[in-house]
């Protein structure tokens, strides 16, 4: 269970979906790309701006109590449910085999 968040998170952004919302174990969230998480120490951990006390927070990612996906701005998060279930419904089916019987 330790890896649950940095494994759901892997299969978002295999999906099409690497920019999450993090929630800290602070109780605050933060968004986050997978571009800015490194591995240290063989632990992936978010860098986060922390624009208030001039640091980047670096947040074990499976620290992490939650992870979530922001809507973009105007979309009510409701509707926004039914596209990210559709993106990983997508990844999650194979395509169609090209296979081509010979003549």
């Amino acid at each position: 269970m330790a890896e649950l968040i940095s494994e759901i998170w892997s299969g978002l952004r295999d999906a099409g979906l690497p920019e999450v919302m993090l929630f800290l174990p602070d109780g605050t969230a933060s968004r986050c790309h997978w571009d800015d998480t490194a591995i240290v120490a063989e632990i992936r951990v978010a860098l986060l701006g922390d624009q208030e006390r001039k640091i980047v927070r670096i947040i074990p990612v499976d620290a992490c109590v939650g992870i979530g996906i922001a809507s973009p701005k105007g979309t009510d998060p409701m509707s926004y449910r039914g596209v990210i279930k559709q993106k990983l419904e997508a990844w999650r089916t194979p395509e169609p085999s090209a296979d081509v019987a010979p003549s």
